[in-house]
C-alpha cells in the first residue's frame, strides 16, 4: 500500500515541501513547493510557522513527515576506533563523543554510523549530536500544529540520497578524474550546507552561516537601497563572469569579493576531508537558492579546480489536491533529500532517539480499515474455496482407492479386508504364523499329576490310560470307592494348569467292589 512522505525544509526564505509516493515495491516524486516566509516585524521561527501551516494544509492526509536538523544546532565527528565489532562499537562510541563536546553527554541526543572509506585502518564512525533542548524546542513547535514528524535528520549528512543512481544525477565518472569524492554544496539564504559522499555514503558535514542573503546584503549596501530592491536585482540582473556592461562589470566585481568569505570557508572544509580520506574529491554538485545566480558554477569550478553541475531537482512538475506545484530545482535539494530518505527506510543517522523515539499511529490503519477489511474477507473466503477443493479432491481419491483395496484383496485373500486389516497383516512376522509352543510338556503335566496323586495307603488308585492332549486330558482308572473320585479330583484342582475337570460318565462298579471313573481334564497350557 503506496504511502506520501513528505521531506521539509525550514528554509529562512521559503519553506519548502517535497513529496514521494513510497510503494512496496517502488516509489515514484510527486512533486514539490514552496511557502514563501513573509517578512515582517515577527521572530523568524513565527513567520516560518505560518508558512508551515499553509503548506501542511495542502499535504495529503496521513502522510509521514520527516524534517531536518540545521547544521548549527549539531555537533558532527568522525571517531578513528581501533576494532570493528558492532557491539563493541555501540558501547564505546558515547564515552569517545563525551571527550570532544562541551555538553554533559546526559544533555545531547546522539546517534552514528559506521563509515565505508576505503583503505581506511581500524573502524571510522561518524557521529552527530544534538542538545536535548533543541530536539525538544523543535518537536514542541511542530506540535503546536499537530505535527509528529517520524524522523529528524541531520542536514548537512542528508544529500547523500541525492546520490542515488536512478537517473536524477549523472554518476558516471568523470574523464581525467579518478573515483573518489563527491561534494555536495546547498547554498541556501542564511546557512550553506557540505557534504562529502564517498561510495554513496555521507563521510563528513558541515553547515557555514553564509548564504545568499549575504551577497543581497552587499548589493543592497552598493546600490543604497532596500533588501527587497536587492533581492529583485540580485534575480534579474545579477550574474559571475558576465561583462557585457558596465553595470554587469560592477556586479561581477561585487559579487565575486562578497562571495569570499563563503569560498574560503568551502576550501577549509574541502582541505581537512582531503587530510583524513584517502581518496580524491572527483565532483561538486551545487544545489540552493542561490545556485540559480548566474555563473556560480563556473566560478567555483575555477575556484576549487573541480567539476561543478547545478543539481536540476529531479522531478517535474505536479498536481497536489488542486493546487498546481512548483516545478523542483535546486531550491528544494534538502526537502528532497530528507524524503527520500524517509522513503527507502534505510539505517541513517535520526535524532529521533531516547524520550524522543517515534511512536507509530494507527490512524492510517482506521482510515484504510474497510479497505483492509474487505482485503482480509477476500483471503478468508480464497483460501476456504481453496481448502473445500482440496477436501473434495482427496474424498474422491479416498473412495477410489478403497474401491482399488477391496478389489486386490478380493483376489488375493479371498475376502474384502479393510486397510487396518491389510496393515496387521503386514506387520505379521514369521513367528507369529507358528504356531505356539506351550511352556509346559506333556511330561510336565504328567509329573504333576503323579505327585498330585493320594498315595497308595490312603486311596487305593489303578489307573489303565492317561491320554494327555494339548488343553485336555483323559485319566481312566479305578479306585476303592465314589468318595476316593472326589478326593482325586480335589487333588488334581491344585495343579495351576488345570482348569476345569469334569467326570466322563456316571462312576460304574467293578468285580471287588472297586469302582470305574473317567476324568476329563481341562487344561491352560
Amino acid at each position: 500500500m503506496a504511502h506520501t512522505v513528505v521531506g521539509i525544509d525550514l528554509g529562512a526564505h521559503a519553506v519548502k515541501f517535497s513529496l514521494i509516493e513510497a510503494g512496496f515495491r517502488q516509489s515514484r516524486v510527486r512533486g514539490s513547493f514552496a511557502e514563501l516566509v513573509l517578512p515582517g516585524d515577527l521572530p523568524l521561527e513565527e513567520r516560518q510557522g505560518e508558512a508551515l501551516r499553509r503548506g501542511l494544509e495542502k499535504l495529503p492526509a496521513e502522510s509521514t513527515l520527516a524534517f531536518v536538523m540545521p547544521g548549527e544546532q549539531l555537533t558532527i565527528r568522525v571517531l578513528d576506533l581501533p576494532f570493528s565489532d558492532p557491539r563493541k562499537i555501540d558501547q564505546v562510541v558515547g564515552y569517545e563523543l563525551e571527550g570532544q563536546i562541551v555538553h554533559q553527554l546526559s544533555d545531547v541526543i546522539y546517534d552514528h554510523q559506521v563509515l565505508r572509506i576505503a583503505g581506511a585502518e581500524g573502524t571510522s564512525v561518524l557521529v552527530v549530536a544534538a542538545r536535548i533542548d533543541d530536539i525538544g524546542n523543535l518537536l514542541g513547535e511542530l506540535g503546536t500544529f499537530g505535527v509528529d514528524p517520524r524522523a529528524i535528520y541531520a542536514a548537512p549528512l542528508v544529500y547523500e540520497t541525492l546520490l542515488v543512481d536512478d537517473g536524477r544525477v549523472d554518476l558516471t565518472p568523470v574523464e581525467g578524474v579518478p573515483e573518489g569524492c563527491r561534494v555536495i554544496v546547498d547554498v541556501g539564504h542564511l546557512r550553506t550546507n557540505v557534504c562529502i559522499v564517498q561510495d554513496h555514503q555521507a563521510i563528513f558535514g558541515r553547515t557555514i552561516l553564509r548564504g545568499g542573503a549575504m551577497l543581497t546584503a552587499a548589493i543592497a549596501e552598493a546600490y543604497e537601497c532596500d533588501e527587497a530592491t536587492a533581492e529583485e536585482i540580485k534575480k534579474s540582473r545579477a550574474a559571475i563572469g558576465a561583462a557585457a556592461t558596465t553595470e554587469a562589470v560592477k556586479l561581477d566585481a561585487l559579487l565575486r569579493e562578497a562571495l569570499v568569505p563563503l569560498l574560503r570557508e568551502i576550501r577549509q572544509t574541502l582541505a581537512s576531508v582531503k587530510a583524513r580520506v584517502r581518496a580524491p574529491l572527483q565532483s561538486v554538485l551545487l544545489t540552493g537558492g542561490s545556485a540559480a545566480l548566474a555563473g556560480l558554477d563556473d566560478y567555483l569550478a575555477g575556484e576549487l579546480e573541480l567539476p561543478v553541475s547545478v543539481w536540476d531537482g529531479g522531478a517535474g512538475p505536479a498536481t497536489l489536491e488542486g493546487d498546481t506545484m512548483v516545478e523542483s530545482d535546486s531550491r528544494f535539494a534538502l526537502a528532497h533529500a530528507a524524503a527520500w530518505a524517509g522513503a527507502r527506510g534505510t539505517d541513517r543517522i535520526n535524532l529521533r532517539k531516547g524520550p524522543f523515539v517515534y511512536k507509530a499511529s494507527l490512524s492510517i490503519l482506521r482510515q484504510k480499515a474497510v479497505h483492509l477489511g474487505a482485503l482480509a474477507a477476500a483471503v478468508v473466503l480464497a483460501v476456504t474455496i481453496d481448502a473445500t477443493m482440496a477436501l473434495g479432491r482427496l474424498r474422491q481419491e479416498r473412495e477410489q482407492l478403497q474401491s482399488q483395496l477391496r478389489t486386490q484383496t478380493r483376489e488375493l485373500f479371498g475376502e474384502e479386508m479393510s486397510g487396518q486389516q491389510v496393515s496387521s497383516l503386514l506387520r505379521r512376522t514369521f513367528k507369529d504364523e507358528m504356531a505356539q509352543i506351550s511352556k509346559t510338556t506333556a511330561y510336565d503335566l504328567l509329573g504333576e499329576i503323579s505327585r498330585k496323586s493320594p498315595s497308595n495307603d490312603d486311596v487305593k488308585l489303578d489307573v489303565f490310560e492317561l491320554d494327555i492332549k494339548p488343553k485336555k486330558i483323559i485319566l481312566r482308572g479305578t479306585v476303592g470307592s465314589a468318595a476316593a473320585v472326589d478326593a482325586l479330583q480335589t487333588k488334581l484342582r491344585t495343579i495351576d494348569c488345570v482348569s476345569n475337570i469334569s467326570t466322563g460318565g456316571a462312576v460304574t462298579e467293578v468285580s471287588g467292589g472297586g469302582k470305574n471313573f473317567i476324568l476329563t481334564i481341562e487344561t491352560k497350557c
